[in-house]
């Protein structure tokens, strides 16, 4: 039998694409879980969108650049720290010398202490992470020092590091110094100022065998220690400056997270129950276009 397209058959073929094409697009979010997965899904929300993809990756990125930061900083610190630990050791051994009663031999044993002491605090400006000197400034892959020589005035020589003008970037949009310099930390200043050049003169002095020379080293070596108390204050400054920047970033992300969510999330609830109703309309469609009678040639020749 031959059947005649009419209007209404072709109009029952429209509305049925359209309902198929509604049944497709909430099963493919409800597989997604995404609301809008190409341009032609939501044409004015793909800015949005990519604008909120786009700050999720930048957030994220100077989430891991304050996890290097905060592994420096950390080390930085320990490290200065350690360095108070040798300058209060070195402070006794100063004490000691400085009495009046010991002999050229305690004193010998007693400058070899200290010589000790130099060399681990080189030792403590040679920290690194992941391969960088964290105390050489910007020439991060150069040793600050070249070694211990104690005829020289602070008993290591020059500083071999360049300026620290590396900063880091907060997520609200500010910046902040991250570093300073082993020269900053360990040899500033004079004799009384710099951790390097009051343990030479102590070195210095215990040699001699001065008690009086001993008491002048000491005094130096307890001002350049409190110096070094200073500048771990310091680095707890930018670690706590760390510290509040990654909890904004990570506030910001969550944030950001929730804005892409619900600019391109799929409603799943909604989907599914719109789905089913358009499963439903599309099988009574077909089951009511199914029972209209059918007219061929033959009916219009009788």
């Amino acid at each position: 039998m031959i059947s005649i397209a009419t209007a209404p058959n072709s109009a029952f073929l429209a509305n049925l694409s359209v309902v198929e094409a509604r049944i497709l697009k909430d099963d493919q979010e409800v597989s997604s879980g995404l609301a809008v997965e190409q341009i032609s899904d939501s044409p004015d929300q793909v800015s949005e969108i990519l604008q909120l993809q786009a700050a999720i990756t930048g957030n994220n990125q100077i989430g891991q650049n304050l996890g290097q930061v905060n592994s420096e900083v950390s080390a930085a610190s320990q490290a200065i720290s350690n360095g108070i630990n040798l300058m209060d050791q070195a402070i006794q051994v100063g004490t000691e010398g400085a009495n009046s009663t010991t002999g050229a031999s305690t004193d010998q044993q007693l400058a070899s202490q200290v010589q000790g002491t130099i060399t681990q605090m080189l030792g403590l400006t040679q920290t690194q992470v992941e391969g960088r000197y964290v105390f050489s400034g910007d020439s991060d892959q150069t040793s600050p020092y070249a070694g211990v020589n104690l005829a020289l005035p602070n008993g290591v020589g020059a500083y071999q590091g360049s300026a620290s003008t590396r900063t880091i970037q907060n997520p609200n949009g500010t910046t902040f110094s991250v570093a300073y310099t082993a020269q900053q930390i360990f040899d500033s200043g004079g004799p009384s100022t710099s951790v390097f050049q009051s343990l030479t003169g102590l070195y210095n002095a215990l040699q001699s065998g001065s008690s009086s020379a001993v008491s002048t080293a000491l005094t130096n070596v307890q001002t350049a220690n409190a110096t070094l108390n200073g500048m771990n204050g310091q680095y707890g400054n930018i670690q706590n400056q760390v510290t509040e920047a990654e909890n904004f970033q990570s506030q910001y992300n969550t944030t950001l997270e929730s804005q892409l969510s619900t600019a391109q999330d799929a409603d799943e609830a909604a989907a599914i129950t719109d789905m089913q109703q358009a499963s439903t309309a599309e099988q009574a469609a077909l089951q009511a276009q199914a029972a209209l009678p059918r007219q061929s040639l033959f009916s219009f020749l009788a």
